[in-house]
């Protein structure tokens, strides 16, 4: 048996513990056509890609019927790899990685590099591994005309309505996307490493409209609970089939006004949609099409 010997910190109680718990790094940047897909498909866990170029994805949410079950293999989950850049074995690995929160937005009314799609957010996973000799070659990301989105492509909103009233011709100053798995660890292996994950998905839609004579209707609509109908979100109308194009679709009929839809821009009223999508008789709350020209092997 070991006690406390005087009033300073002892050597003998000095612990270290680098398993337990989940790992996390942190992300920020633009939305980047090429590099875009696994961020989506870490955060919804359920996706379906096209056998030829362009290379189309359907992404849909996991575990509509059951928890899903990624220590048998099911769900996606990635291994981030991290370059720092310092010398050739400074590398660090996240293994088992899944998206906790992601974070998109389009600001339309921003300049430079503000207006492009941006995100934001954390990956998890069971383990950091440091002192990592990577391989494979790293290509810094550039400003490109065709690479990024919000810049030369057209972004529009089809069909939103709120209790039967259509605002899709009403101007969109703003956009976010926001999903949380709000991930936390089921099962323990060999030093506390995560073995199983659970998580508990929400998913919502941001929308900021100017403040007029159609759209302060919706301050009522909040408090009886109105259906948000349509709300596809997308820079295509052909279900982005072509490569840089991409569609936002909520479940029809199965979102509400989560918060009080009043909010300024700057000293002017405006009119925020707090979206939270729900599920319906088990279909996916949210589906994403994206497409590329990279091939994941999804």
């Amino acid at each position: 048996m070991t006690s406390q010997n005087g009033i300073h910190p002892e050597t003998e109680r000095f612990f270290v513990d680098a398993t337990s718990g989940l790992a996390t790094v942190p992300f920020s940047g633009t939305c980047e056509k090429a590099t875009m897909a696994p961020f989506l498909v870490g955060a919804l866990q359920a996706v379906t890609e096209a056998a030829t170029t362009p290379y189309l994805k359907t992404i849909t949410c996991g575990g509509l019927t059951a928890p899903i079950d990624f220590a048998a293999d099911s769900g996606y989950l990635h291994t981030i790899a991290v370059d720092q850049g310092g010398s050739a074995d400074d590398g660090i690995l996240l293994t088992d990685g899944i998206i906790q929160n992601l974070n998109i937005v389009w600001d339309l009314n921003a300049r430079g590099v503000t207006k492009l799609a941006n995100m934001s957010g954390t990956w998890v996973g069971s383990l950091l591994e440091y002192e990592q000799t990577l391989d494979g070659t790293w290509v810094n990301a550039t400003i490109a005309q065709t690479g990024f989105f919000n810049n030369t492509d057209l972004w529009s909103i089809y069909p939103l309505s709120i209790d039967s009233v259509v605002y899709t011709d009403e101007c969109i100053r703003r956009v976010e996307l926001q999903i949380n798995n709000n991930v936390t660890s089921n099962c323990k292996t060999t030093g506390g490493r995560a073995n199983q994950y659970d998580i508990a998905p929400e998913y919502k839609l941001l929308i900021t409209l100017d403040y007029n004579a159609t759209t302060e209707k919706i301050l009522k609509d909040f408090t009886t609970g109105a259906i948000v109908s349509g709300a596809t979100w997308t820079n295509d109308t052909d279900a982005a089939k072509t490569d840089g194009k991409w569609s936002i679709v909520p479940t029809l009929d199965s979102s509400r006004l989560a918060s009080p839809p009043k909010t300024y821009n700057g000293d002017f009223l405006g009119i925020q949609l707090d979206i939270k999508l729900y599920s319906k008789a088990a279909a996916t709350p949210l589906t994403i099409y994206y497409t590329d020209t990279v091939d994941y092997g999804y």
